[in-house]
């Protein structure tokens, strides 16, 4: 089901399921919700990524994050849909888009919150 989950990726192997679309279901399914989180402040070529459940928001909006990403003072980076808008957006510009590319597209989403043009 959701065995993609809570676990540790090299980012080009990760952006390469969301390309494929294999980390979500046709029809919306809450169970594949995921975010994404690492040590570092920004996504670099070769890194480590943690797949993991989206962050609870708790009592006086605190955010709860999940106990792997806090016992391994992991950072949030972004969600789901932040990732696989930037990923299926790009592909469809470049339909030879490379990893490194998307590494760059989805930092300057995150930066500045809108898109690459990849035409």
């Amino acid at each position: 089901m959701d065995d993609f989950k809570n676990q540790m990726y090299v980012i080009e192997e990760f952006l390469e399921l969301v390309k494929s679309k294999q980390d979500r279901k046709a029809s919306f399914d809450p169970e594949y919700n995921y975010a994404v989180y690492s040590s570092k402040e920004e996504f670099k070529p070769e890194m480590k990524i943690f797949i993991g459940d989206p962050l609870d928001i708790g009592e006086n909006d605190n955010e709860i994050l999940p106990d792997f990403v806090f016992h391994n003072k992991l950072n949030y980076m972004c969600s789901d849909e932040n990732i696989q808008d930037v990923v299926d957006l790009a592909f469809t510009q470049r339909a030879d888009i490379t990893s490194s590319q998307l590494i760059t597209a989805l930092n300057h989403y995150l930066e500045k919150d809108n898109f690459l043009d990849f035409k």
